[in-house]
Formats: structure tokens, sequence, C-alpha cells
């Protein structure tokens, strides 16, 4: 081998009793005489074939695009490398980062090699300019690949997958924007941020009935193998996802097991989706699997389930905003659910099968042709509570579908369910297993308002049992029909404290304590603000609830709720002197909420990271660590508890109240 290598103005050096440059060696990396880095030789046979692994120990910043060139170093504003193909050989270590330059596109499937961590990631980014560089995944599958990896945060640029005349065969029939696959071990800290992400489509058609088979996805997170392989730590915010083919964002894990609920290790913990804009999706907006400790907020959910033939016919035409399939310990709040299309399930967001203790809070949601709350079979221990639903539901089952999907012969699809207020359902969806009827949810303090025409249903499937509808208010105007529709009326279901104007079918069942027929008497009856549906003290609603104890605290508009006295019916609390007296909360509850507390507690990404520690009132520490976005309370006694953050010595009183 040389004494001495060079690559576009790069310069290695051998050195110490090494004579020559050897395989497997490390040596000081020089340009024009500068140290910039260590770097291991690796199969040198000469220096147009030879790799190097960069290894700075504050790490490498590796540059491509602008003026570059791939015999360049890569490493400084003057020498860039050229193109995706020469970063793919390279591995990185934790606190490298790789940037593409502003504006400039790059063709093909960034596959990074190796891995960072949570305290020192790998970044991929943009710079050189305000834009965001763009790459364009041209023939491949993705724009990104994480095969097997952690500790990667990506952030500022436009990923487009919808091109190539001779793609590669797994990229025939799907796409993805950024794709990530785990499948061996947990894999914790992956980042997305501020990624604009749109025409992700397969080359071929995608017909509305063949969504499994054609597929474009904005971010898609998997994990395989029936052993431990699943993320543990996903941050995805500020994003835009628009125009795919399906799905928006697809968190899931595979497993082989029909088991309700399914083993601990097949869910990816601790997922935090916000402040995303997501629209017109030809699929969902997101769809998660097996996801555990997971939160869904700030987020804008519009024309989901988009289908428009003269624009993009790939797109399928239906799905919700955001459903999940064996999920638990979830929270999606504060989101905006709207213009949601498809002949089936199509809802704002719908618990789905076999989901435990998610919550569904402080949401507005409009104009969603399947509805509004879906519980699917085996669904148990989740609510939907202080959200505002705004002419949801109007679907007209066999009737043809609204957005004009077609099926795989070009026929337009009919919708194969009626548009639902509620629907508690026993669809488990494997098969060969008993149906398992949703159980033991609430639906209380929601606010539904149904226009002129419209005929949504209350449905109760087969062996539902013990869920329990209070405190809603059912404003149904002349002209439109609620119609009560089940057949499980006789197993514990309870509907009581509700408020329902206008028509309804069959009010029998409906309790002895609701306000049948009085005017509700909101601000500004059927706008589409959120402030035209408050009240007054002078409203039917006030304080005519039933009390909920750990009943989250408040109502939509951050109202405190009463759980020493009748609240108010609806998702908006009257303010009075004495719940703001009695009820005692820390002024800074919007970084730790709600409290009290039942099931977790909530942290605000301002002190995500803090370290601290959870005394119980006897002064034992119950749970200490790093704070992350959820502080499972669950398996904790009833009681006051003290939450410490050590670095700012700040306390905080948290009662937490078990239902």
């Amino acid at each position: 081998f040389d004494t001495s290598l060079t690559f576009g103005g790069l310069t290695i050096e051998a050195s110490g009793s090494d004579t020559v440059i050897k395989n497997g060696s490390t040596y000081l990396a020089t340009i024009s005489g500068v140290a910039v880095s260590n770097v291991t030789a690796i199969d040198f046979q000469s220096t147009s074939t030879s790799a190097l692994t960069l290894n700075g120990t504050s790490g490498d910043d590796v540059l491509i695009g602008g003026a570059g060139n791939d015999t360049f170093n890569g490493l400084s504003t003057s020498t860039p490398w050229q193109t995706i193909d020469k970063i793919n050989t390279i591995t990185l270590y934790p606190g490298d980062s790789v940037r593409f330059y502003s504006g400039q596109t790059f063709l093909g499937m960034f596959q990074p090699i190796g891995n960072g961590n949570i305290n020192n990631p790998i970044i991929i980014d943009s710079y050189g300019g305000n834009g965001r560089a763009i790459i364009n995944g041209e023939n491949h599958l993705a724009c990104i690949y994480l095969d097997n990896k952690e500790g990667i945060e990506i952030s500022n640029l436009e990923l487009i997958n919808d091109s190539g005349n001779f793609p590669d065969a797994n990229a025939v029939y799907k796409r993805r924007g950024i794709y990530a696959s785990a499948y061996f071990g947990v894999k914790e800290h992956l980042v997305f941020r501020n990624l604009y992400i749109h025409n992700i489509y397969p080359n071929n058609f995608s017909p509305s009935s063949e969504q499994i088979l054609y597929a474009g996805s904005g971010i898609l997170l998997t994990g395989f193998s029936p052993n431990a392989s699943n993320f543990d730590g996903v941050l995805i915010e500020d994003c835009e996802i628009t125009d795919v083919g399906n799905v928006g964002i697809s968190i899931s894990r595979w497993t082989d097991s029909n088991t309700l609920p399914p083993p601990d290790n097949t869910h990816h913990k601790n997922v935090v989706v916000r402040n995303n804009y997501i629209h017109h999706t030809g699929g969902s907006g997101a769809v998660y699997f097996n996801v555990k400790d997971f939160l869904i907020e700030n987020n804008l959910f519009t024309w989901t389930g988009y289908h428009d033939a003269t624009v993009e016919p790939r797109q399928h035409g239906t799905g919700s905003c955001w459903w999940g399939v064996r999920c638990e310990n979830g929270i999606l709040q504060k989101n905006e659910f709207s213009h949601v299309r498809g002949a089936a399930d199509s809802h704002g967001a719908h618990i789905d099968i076999a989901c435990d203790n998610v919550i569904i809070q402080y949401n507005l949601s409009y104009d969603n042709e399947g509805g509004f709350a879906e519980y699917m079979g085996a669904a148990s221990n989740c609510i939907y509570r202080y959200n505002l639903s705004i002419n949801d539901g109007w679907r007209v089952k066999n009737a043809p579908c609204s957005n004009g999907a077609k099926d795989t012969i070009g026929n337009i699809l009919n919708n194969r369910q009626h548009g639902t207020s509620i629907w508690f359902s026993d669809f488990t969806g494997f098969n060969g297993q008993d149906k398992i009827g949703a159980s033991h949810n609430w639906v209380y303090n929601n606010t539904f308002y149904i226009t002129s025409g419209y005929s949504p249903r209350i449905k109760l499937g087969d062996s539902t049992h013990h869920n329990s509808i209070f405190n809603n208010v059912f404003y149904i105007e002349s002209g439109s029909n609620l119609i009560y529709d089940t057949s499980s009326s006789t197993y514990a279901n309870e509907f009581d404290y509700n408020l329902w104007y206008g028509s309804v079918d069959n009010l029998i069942p409906f309790g002895i304590n609701s306000i049948n027929g009085l005017d509700p008497q909101f601000d500004n009856l059927g706008g589409n603000n959120e402030y035209d549906y408050i009240v007054d003290s002078l409203s039917p609603l006030f304080n005519s609830g039933k009390m909920i104890s750990s009943n989250g605290g408040f109502d939509y508009f951050g109202n405190m709720v009463p759980n020493f006295q009748n609240p108010d019916i609806g998702f908006y609390e009257f303010s009075n002197s004495l719940t703001n007296a009695v009820l005692e909360i820390g002024s800074k509850k919007n970084l730790i909420y709600p409290n009290p507390v039942d099931q977790f507690l909530l942290i605000n990404n301002k002190i995500y990271g803090e370290e601290f520690r959870l005394i119980n009132s006897s002064g034992k520490v119950v749970d200490q660590g790093k704070l992350k976005n959820i502080i499972n309370t669950k398996s904790f006694n009833e009681g006051i508890y003290f939450l410490h953050i050590l670095n700012s010595k700040e306390k905080y009183k948290i009662i937490i109240d078990h239902i």
C-alpha cells in the first residue's frame, strides 16, 4: 500500500510505527495541512477504490451538493460531495451529520450506514440557504431508508417519490418518503422535523380496492420478528404530508399472534406526533398498529380518504384521520379532523380493534363522512371526551361513494356502512376468531351538531357491553334524524345525563336523567368554529351533567371541570368562581397535565428530557429518570404526589385519582 493517499484535496499520511497505510488502522486526515478528522483505512487497493469510515471525535459534518464532486472530501462548503450514492458508502457515527444543499434535487435512496444515540444523534439536514434540499427517490422504494437504525434526526428536507422508468422490484407497487424498519432489538430515538413530503406513489395504478398491494406512504415505521424489534422514542413534528397514495404516517408492528392484547414486546413505545399538517391523503392520515404510550396533538388532519380522478386517480379514496389497532395508553388531543371521505370507516379518529386506554379529547371534528366516535371489537377502557363534532356521519349505506373512488374494473364504489355519531362494534377482523364486543368505554361531555338533511346513527353491535354515554349534547336540525340502531340494548350499555334536541329515533333507552327537547342555546348555531357552541348559565346544559371521577380536569377551552358538583353537559364548562376556587392546580398546568390524573401524566416538550423524581406523600420515590412525553401512573395508588424537576428545583403537586 501507499505511504499517503489523496482524495480531492483530502490527504492521509501513514503515521506512528506504520510505514505504509494499513487496512483497519486509523490515521489523521488533513486538508492543505489542516487536521480535519480521524479516518480508518478499509480495503485500500488503489486511490480509486479506497473507502473511508468517518470517525470524528466531535462529529463530522459531511456536505453534499452545490458545486460538488464525489472525488472531493465532502467536509467543507468548497469540497462537497455530489451524489447520494457516495454518501451511501461511508459509515456514520454518533454526532456525525449529513447535509444536503438547499434547493438542490438529489436522486436516489439515501440509506445511511451506522447509528447515533439519544445524546449524540446523527443529523440529516439541509445547508446553504433557507429552502429545503430535495430528495427524489426515483426508481427506489423510499427517499430515505433507515434499515434497523436508531439515534437519527432528519430535518428540513423535501421528499418526493413518484418517478423513474426503471423502478426496483420492490418499488413497483410501494413507495415511501421515509421507511424505517426494526428487526433486531429495540431501536431508540428517531426524530423527523420540518419535512415536506408529497407526491408519493408507486408507478402502477392504485385502485381503491387494492390498498395493500398498491401503496404510497409518507412516513412508514415498522418492526419485524416475533421477538423484541420495535422503536422506542419517536418524534414527528412540524411536517407537512400531502398528495400520497395511501397513508400519511404509518407506524406498525408485524406479529404472528392474534392474542388480545398482544405481547408487550410487540409494541412501539413513546411516540409523539404533533404540530403537523396532514392533508389530501388517499388513505388515512395516520395508522398505528401495536403502539403504546403515544401522544398525537395539535395536528391538522384534513381531506383524508381523498380521491379526485381528474387530479390523481392513484389515491385510494377512503380512510380516517387516525385509527389504531392493538394500541395502549394513548392520547389524541387538540387536533382538527375534517373533510374525511370514504365508503367505510372514514371517521375523524376511530379506535379500532383491541385498543386499551386510548383517550380522544379536546378535538374539533367536522364534515367527516363516516362519523365521529367509533369503537371496534375488543376495545376497552377508552374515552372520547370534550370534543366538538359538527356535521359528521352523513354517509348513506349502499349509495355511491361521494368522492367517486372506483374498484379494480372501473365502477364507482358503493358505501359499505352508514355514517355514525357513535358506534360500538364487535368486529375483530381475524379469520376464525370469535367476535368480541367493545366494552367498558366512555363517550362523555361531547357536543354534536347535525345540520338539516343528515341521518347519522348511534349504533351498538352484538355483544358490546358496559359502555357509558353521559353528558353529551345532541342537536339535530329540522329535516335531520339521529337513528338509534342496536342489537345490544340488553348488555348494560348506558345512556344518561345527555341533552337531546331534535328528531331522535327511539328515546326509550336514553336515560331518566337526560334532557329531551330543550334548546341548549348555542351562541351561533350552525357555525364551524368552536366558539359558536359555547353557552351561558341560562342554558339547560348548566350544571345538568353527571359527576365523573378522573374527568380530565378541563373542558375543551381549558376551563376547570369540577368533580365535586354536577358539571355542565357538553364540551364547554361555564366558568364560575366556585369552580375556580375549589379546584387547585399549579400555574404551570400546561406543562404537566391533566391534574388530577388517572392513567398517565402528559409532559410538555418544554421540559422534555429534564431529570425528575416522583415522590408519594410518604416521601418514597416511586419513579425517576429523564422526562419523556408520558409518565404512566396506572400502577400507582391514589393520593397526593410531588413531581420534582431537579435542575430547576421546581415542584408540582399531582393528584392521582383512578376511575
